[in-house]
Order: C-alpha cells, then sequence, then structure tokens
C-alpha cells in the first residue's frame, strides 16, 4: 500500500506545502481562556525552537485584552490568529474598551506587572497595534521561527517566563 498521490500531491506535501499556514479561533472573554489560547497555539507551533515564544506572546496579548478591556464582559471574546511561516505571527483581536494599548519601557523589571507588552516587543521583528477603544483593538507580533526565549534580550529566562 503506498502513499495516494493527487494533483495536489501527497497529504504530507499539501500539509507542509509552500504556502503559510494560517490559524484563526476565537475564545470566550473569561481568564481561564488564556490557558486555552496558550495550549492550542504552542500545540500548533509544537516542535519549533520559538514555541516557549508563542506561549508567552499569546498568555501575555490574551490576558491584556481580559484584563483591560470589554473583552471580560457578558458576551465578551477574543480572537486569536496564528500564521506559522517564518516571521512568524500571532495577532490577538478584543471587543474595545479601556485605553489604547501602549508599548512603554518597564521602570522596574522585577515588577509583577505593566512590563509584558515590552518584554513582547523585544522579542518581535516587528510590532503594530491597530484599532481603537471603540471598535477593538489588533496587537500583533512577527519572530523568527528559531528564536528560543532563553536569554532572548540579554535578561535572565525568569524575567520573561
Amino acid at each position: 500500500m503506498g502513499l495516494k498521490k493527487t494533483p495536489l500531491g501527497t497529504a504530507g506535501e499539501w500539509l507542509w506545502g509552500p504556502d503559510e499556514m494560517r490559524w484563526r479561533r476565537t475564545f470566550s472573554g473569561r481568564p481561564d481562556q488564556t490557558a486555552s489560547a496558550r495550549d492550542f497555539a504552542a500545540a500548533l507551533f509544537a516542535g519549533t525552537a520559538c514555541v516557549d515564544v508563542v506561549k508567552f506572546v499569546v498568555s501575555e496579548l490574551t490576558a491584556n485584552t481580559i484584563r483591560h478591556t470589554r473583552t471580560c464582559q457578558d458576551g465578551g471574546w477574543f480572537g486569536l490568529e496564528l500564521v506559522y511561516d517564518d516571521p512568524a505571527y500571532i495577532a490577538v483581536v478584543d471587543n474595545g474598551g479601556g485605553g489604547i494599548p501602549t508599548v512603554k519601557p518597564p521602570v522596574d523589571l522585577m515588577a509583577t506587572s505593566g512590563r509584558g507588552l515590552y518584554l513582547v516587543s523585544q522579542l518581535a521583528y516587528r510590532m503594530g497595534i491597530e484599532g481603537s477603544p471603540e471598535l477593538g483593538h489588533k496587537v500583533w507580533i512577527e519572530f523568527g521561527l528559531d528564536k528560543p526565549i532563553d536569554d532572548p534580550f540579554g535578561w535572565p529566562a525568569s524575567a520573561v517566563s
């Protein structure tokens, strides 16, 4: 029994073909959904050097949207978009509200809050923040598939995990 070839090639050739792999999924705006989003993204990037970057970025962006927007209100949701390519891409969309996400250098690197978007920005080739408090936001990042999180910018791994 051999592999069946179609005009698209074998299943493996189609699955790992030259086109980017893109996924979108929505999650309810509950705090426990940060772990669900992180696990979903980690499964899609399993085996890559950047899987810890993916987990960190998804955790940070989804926690921010739940904490700072209308996402956590009744009926709220957030969206996660992932692209497996080089560069890889992660975007989180929210329901708006609150202020505009802003990247600020942290005052205290050991603080327990207020440094997440800055740390995310340090992992990025490119990063963007789009939208408005009225319409919702999209925060996105592009980074290398070969980018591990250990010592990403000269800080101890414990500062970003």
